[in-house]
C-alpha cells in the first residue's frame, strides 16, 4: 500500500499541473538549490582546490539550502529567505567574469561604497553576458516566488516529507564531507574556502572596516608628528608637489623603456629621474593612496590606519601652507580624510560635473600665484587613467588612434591600449605643465609622481581586465614613479640614468641630493613607503617617523623587503600574494 501511494505521489508530482506556480511549487524547491550552487561550482573550476575539497564545496552547501527549502510549506518565503546568498552568488559570478578567479574580497565589498556611481556604470555595461547569466539564473526565482508568496500557495505536505527525505541525509552527506576535507585537507579552512561562509566573513570584515573609517575622525583627532622644519640651507621658498596618479602601469611609460613615444614632453624635461623598477603594494586605491601619503606600510597599515594623519599633517605642523586638490569624488575613504586635512582642500566634483585632469591646473596655477606663504605643500590627485580610458583626455592627446573602444573585450585590445597609451600622453602634458608652473618660482621646488596601482588590459591568455582584484598581477603592482627637483643652484639635469663615467663627470656639477636620486634609480623601489618619506626628505620636514633609509634623496636608500597587503590587511611575500607564472618575467629583478 506504502508502494502504490509514493508511485501515486510521483504520478502526481510529475504530472503537469505541477510545473505550474500557481498550482504546485515542486519545481521552485529544486530550481532554487540548483541555482544557489552554481557559484560553488563555478568556483571549483576556477580556483585550485583538491577533489575532497571541490566536493564540500557543492554537497555541504547543497544540502544545507535543500533543507532550508525543504523547512516551511510556504516556499515563497524560504525562497525569499535564501535571497542573500542569491544576492552573493549573482556578485561571484560577475567576478568570475571580471578577474577569471578569487571569491568576494573584503576589498571588493568596500569598492561598492567607495565606487564614484558614474565609474561602476561604465563598468558594469562591459558585464552583459556576466548581467545576462545573473538575470537568468535568479531573478525567475525570484519572481515565481513573489507570485506564489501573494497568492498564499503552499506546497503538499506529502511532497514536502519526500522533499526531506531527499535534503537530510544530503546535508549529512555535505557535513560528512566537509569534516573530511578538515581533517585531511590541511590548507582548507571553512571562514576561508568554503562559499558562502567565507564571503558572509568578508562582509562582516566589510563592514566592520566601513565603520571604523566613519569612527577615523575620533580615533586619529589627537594625533601629531611632532614634525618641525629643517632647511637644506637658507632658501626661504619652498614649493612640494605630489601628483597621485591613479590606474597607470610602468610598462606604458616611454621613460621606463615603452617603444611607444607617450611621454614627449617629460622625455626631454631635465632634472627629472625616472624610477623603473616600483612596485606598488596594493593593487587597491583605498589602500595604496593612504600608504603613500603616510608612513604606514603593508605591515601597519591594518593596526594603525584608524590613528594616524597624513603628509599633510606632517607639513602643516612645520608651517608649510598646504593644499589638496582633487579631481575624484568623495567617497567616505580614508583619502578624503587625508584631504581634509589641508589648508585648503577641494574636489573639483563636487559641484556634480565631469572634469578632465588639466582642470586641477587652474586651481594648481592658483596656489603658486599666492604670495603670502612663502612654504607650500600641494596634493593633486587626479583621476588618471581609469576605464573608460577614451573619456580620460581630450582630442589633443588623442595620439594613437583608433582608440573608440569602449567595450571591454579582448578582440578590442589595440584599440583599447591606444586609449589607455593616449591617457599616458595626456597626464605627461599635465606633469610637464606642472614641472614649467615650478620653474618660474625660482627657488627649491621638488615634484613626485607615483600611480597608485596599474592595471590589466587583456595581456595574456588570463584574459584578465580591470585592477583591484582579489589577487594582483605584475601589471596591476609596477608603476611609474617619477621625482623632479630644482634646488635653484646650477645643476646639469638629465631624464635618464647617467653612465658610470657621466656620473663621476657631473659630480661636482650637480647637487648632491641629485646624485642621490640618480644613484638610486636602479634599485627595486615601493612608492607605497618611499614617496612619504622622500616628501619629507625634499623639504628638510623633521619627524620622528620619518626614516632617511626609505628617501630616495640618500645615497643608502635601502629597498625594503617586497610585500603585498592583501584584502584582509595581512602583509605577504609578494611572490605569495597570488601571482602566476605569466606575473614573474615582468616584475623588475
Amino acid at each position: 500500500m506504502g508502494n502504490r501511494h509514493k508511485i501515486i505521489d510521483l504520478n502526481a508530482w510529475m504530472s503537469g499541473e505541477h510545473l505550474s506556480p500557481l498550482r504546485g511549487q515542486a519545481w521552485l524547491a529544486l530550481l532554487v538549490p540548483i541555482a544557489l550552487i552554481v557559484p560553488n561550482i563555478a568556483l571549483c573550476i576556477t580556483e585550485d582546490m583538491s577533489w575532497l575539497t571541490a566536493l564540500a564545496n557543492v554537497l555541504f552547501p547543497l544540502g544545507v539550502y535543500a533543507l532550508i527549502m525543504s523547512a516551511w510549506r510556504r516556499l515563497g518565503v524560504t525562497t525569499w529567505l535564501c535571497f542573500p546568498m542569491m544576492f552573493f552568488g549573482a556578485f561571484q559570478i560577475v567576478l568570475l567574469f571580471l578577474y577569471g578567479g578569487s571569491i568576494i574580497a573584503v576589498d571588493m565589498f568596500l569598492n561598492v561604497v567607495t565606487t564614484n556611481v558614474n565609474e561602476a556604470t561604465e563598468l558594469l555595461a562591459n558585464l552583459v553576458l556576466a548581467m545576462g547569466i545573473v538575470i537568468v539564473l535568479y531573478v525567475p526565482l525570484l519572481v515565481w516566488a513573489t507570485v506564489v508568496l501573494v497568492k498564499r500557495k503552499r506546497a503538499t505536505s506529502r511532497f514536502m516529507r519526500a522533499y526531506r527525505r531527499v535534503s537530510r541525509p544530503l546535508c549529512l552527506l555535505g557535513t560528512v564531507t566537509l569534516g573530511a576535507a578538515l581533517l585531511w585537507s590541511p590548507d582548507f579552512a571553512v571562514l576561508d574556502d568554503l562559499f558562502p561562509v567565507n564571503v558572509c566573513h568578508n562582509l562582516g570584515l566589510a563592514v566592520g572596516r566601513f565603520q571604523d573609517s566613519q569612527n577615523y575622525p575620533q580615533t586619529s583627532k589627537d594625533y601629531t608628528f611632532h614634525a618641525t622644519h629643517e632647511p637644506i640651507d637658507s632658501a626661504d621658498r619652498e614649493v612640494i608637489v605630489l601628483v597621485i596618479g591613479e590606474t597607470s602601469r610602468a610598462e606604458n611609460w616611454q621613460l621606463l623603456g615603452y617603444e611607444r613615444e607617450t611621454n614627449p614632453r617629460l622625455s626631454r624635461v631635465e632634472g627629472l629621474v625616472a624610477f623603473p623598477k616600483a612596485l606598488t603594494q596594493s593593487n587597491t586605491t583605498h589602500k595604496s593612496v593612504p600608504m603613500m601619503m603616510s608612513q604606514l606600510t603593508a605591515t601597519t597599515f591594518g593596526d594603525s590606519i584608524n590613528r594616524v594623519k597624513s603628509v599633510i599633517t606632517a607639513f602643516r605642523e612645520a608651517g608649510f601652507h598646504t593644499a589638496f586638490l582633487s579631481n575624484q569624488q568623495r567617497n567616505r575613504s580614508y583619502i578624503d580624510y587625508f584631504g581634509e586635512e589641508a589648508d585648503r582642500c577641494v574636489f573639483l566634483k563636487d559641484d556634480g560635473g565631469e572634469h578632465l585632469d588639466e582642470d586641477l591646473l587652474r586651481l594648481f596655477a592658483e596656489e603658486l600665484r599666492d604670495t603670502v606663504n612663502a612654504r607650500k605643500f600641494i596634493v593633486l590627485h587626479t583621476y588618471g587613467s581609469h576605464f573608460r580610458y577614451r573619456d580620460r583626455y581630450p582630442a589633443s592627446a588623442q595620439r594613437f588612434t583608433p582608440d573608440d573602444a569602449i567595450d571591454a573585450r579582448v578582440s578590442n585590445r589595440d584599440r583599447l591600449i591606444n586609449a589607455f597609451d593616449n591617457t599616458i600622453v595626456y597626464i605627461d602634458t599635465m606633469l610637464a605643465d606642472v614641472i614649467a608652473g615650478l620653474d618660474e618660482q625660482g627657488c627649491r621646488v621638488c615634484m613626485v609622481y607615483a600611480s597608485d596601482h596599474g592595471e590589466d588590459i587583456f595581456d595574456d591568455e588570463r584574459g584578465r581586465f580591470l585592477h583591484a582584484s582579489p589577487t594582483p598581477t605584475a601589471h596591476q603592482l609596477h608603476v611609474p614613479l617619477l621625482v623632479y627637483f630644482k634646488d635653484g643652484a646650477m645643476e646639469t639635469r638629465r631624464t635618464v640614468a647617467p653612465s658610470l663615467t657621466e656620473t663621476e663627470g657631473q659630480a661636482s656639477q650637480e647637487s648632491p641630493r641629485m646624485a642621490a636620486l640618480r644613484g638610486n634609480v636602479d634599485k627595486v623601489v615601493s612608492p607605497s613607503e618611499a614617496v612619504f618619506h622622500t616628501l619629507l626628505d625634499a623639504a628638510g620636514v623633521a619627524t620622528p617617523v620619518f626614516d632617511p633609509r626609505l628617501s630616495l634623496f640618500n645615497p643608502s636608500y635601502t629597498t625594503p623587503e617586497l610585500l603585498y597587503l592583501t584584502d584582509r590587511n595581512q602583509a605577504v611575500l609578494l611572490l605569495e600574494s597570488g601571482l602566476k607564472p605569466q606575473d614573474l618575467p615582468l616584475l623588475p629583478k
